[in-house]
């Protein structure tokens, strides 16, 4: 009995080696002595357009490359497509011979002679060989995602697949085009748009692909330029009411504080003041946003002009309106909010009003400190392009704010003449930019004095 249970241990010790043999054997036939392992990248990462496919990849083993297939994911159009392929020798780079086949969805290239695995570097000893492969104009859809690229590679007779040293079939990814991409692209193929840009001085302002471009790129530059004026101009008209009541003051120190102020920044350019705040903050250390800095800028420059125009406005007032406020028992102060202030924002908004266009187109300026408004953007793309469109663009955007906003003060000073003086303007007698109408010639002169320093 015991010789028969050691004869069926030793018959089961043969059979486990046996197995293992044939696994041993099976390995060695299946798992090459050499691998190609790498990645992919694409240029440009968006959809729609002839796209380069760079291929890059390190040898491991002994046996040479004779070939590399590429499956591209189906509507991806390869009817332009073009490949050649290098190897890098340490930072040289190495030409080599590559027959590119294009079969549907197949982007093949064979190699004479095969890559040779290893190179000798500059001591002598045995370095890998990294294979890159270029694939160029391969028209991707315009779905944007993430692409599986399936690749083989065939050395020594034996074709195995193409992946990453992580094991994994090769990826890349690329975005969607925008709407503007997309009307851009279809313009590229319009005969009337190759007519039109063939008319160079057309084509420089007015090029109908770069507008289709220009236009959403420029809008969020549009709304910036909008919430830096709607801010400041508020802070300014409280500012500048402050300021035209210190200059008004009895107090001596307060007038000079006030008329100081008002000369210095109505005597100096927008750009300076800019220029002093935002590097003198940052040369003090400070950090401040660039939104708020702007808006601080904005907002100390406008109140010196709002101050001389309320100051104006107030003074135009008849001191019989302050006697009859008096004899009714009003203080100062109540006879100002009840009585003065409200006829003085009549006279004065179509000039504020004019403040305001002023000042929105005054933030053009911050484009030159990097500041990515309106103007900003406007320049970046006109730095790319060489093309003169995108400030043709930035232009209409201005003028959908000035436009209706210069009708309205037209109209203001036409009411404001008819309901003081009891009859419209004179014909050909138009007001200088900023000058409110006044029935007294004297507060005429004065209102517009308010505007002189920026004009």
């Amino acid at each position: 009995m015991q010789v028969a249970s050691r004869r069926l241990r030793t018959r089961s010790f043969s059979i486990a080696v046996a197995a293992l043999l044939v696994i041993a054997a099976t390995l060695v036939i299946v798992v090459p002595a050499f691998a190609l392992t790498g990645g992919v990248t694409v240029s440009p990462q968006v959809g729609g357009v002839p796209t380069r496919f760079t291929f890059e990849g390190q040898t491991d083993g002994a046996a040479p490359i004779s070939e590399v297939t590429f499956t591209f994911p189906e509507g991806f159009d390869l009817s332009e497509t073009r490949a050649e392929a290098l190897t890098l020798e340490g930072l040289t780079r190495v030409p080599i011979s590559a027959q590119t086949t294009i079969d549907g969805q197949l982007v093949r290239l064979r190699f004479e002679p095969p890559i040779s695995p290893t190179y000798k570097d500059e001591k002598g000893e045995q370095q890998p060989t990294t294979l890159r492969i270029y694939v160029y104009d391969v028209v991707t859809t315009n779905k944007g995602g993430i692409y599986e690229l399936p690749a083989t590679y065939t050395a020594d007779g034996q074709e195995q697949p193409l992946q990453t040293s992580a094991g994994r079939n090769m990826s890349f990814a690329y975005t969607s085009p925008t709407r503007a991409d997309i009307i851009s692209r279809y313009l590229d193929k319009q005969v009337w748009v190759t007519s039109f840009n063939n008319i160079k001085i057309l084509s420089l302002f007015f090029k109908p692909q770069l507008i289709a471009l220009s236009i959403p790129l420029l809008f969020y530059g549009w709304l910036y330029s909008i919430a830096l004026v709607l801010i400041a101009f508020p802070l300014a008209i409280a500012g500048g009411l402050l300021l035209a009541f210190a200059k008004m003051s009895k107090i001596a120190p307060l007038r000079w504080i006030a008329s100081a102020y008002v000369n210095v920044i109505r005597g100096t350019p927008l750009f300076l003041q800019i220029a002093v705040v935002f590097i003198g903050l940052r040369v003090a250390g400070i950090r401040a946003p660039d939104f708020l800095t702007s808006v601080f800028v904005l907002s100390l420059n406008s109140s010196a002009y709002l101050t001389e125009i309320f100051r104006a406005g107030i003074q135009s007032i008849a001191k019989g309106q302050f006697e009859a406020a008096s004899s009714l028992g009003m203080s100062y102060p109540q006879s100002m909010q009840f009585v003065i202030i409200p006829q003085t924002v009549k006279r004065v908004l179509p000039t504020m009003t004019s403040e305001f266009i002023l000042l929105f187109k005054d933030t053009a300026l911050f484009s030159a400190f990097g500041i990515i408004e309106l103007m900003y953007r406007a320049n970046s793309i006109v730095s790319r392009t060489g093309n003169l469109t995108p400030f043709v663009v930035a232009a209409v955007y201005y003028l959908l704010i000035t436009i209706p906003l210069i009708n309205y003060v037209g109209k203001l000073e036409k009411r404001l003449a008819i309901s003081e003086g009891g009859h419209g303007e004179p014909p050909g007698t138009r007001p200088k930019r900023g000058v409110v109408l006044e029935p007294a010639e004297e507060t005429a002169a004065a209102v517009s004095g308010a505007e002189e320093g920026r004009e």
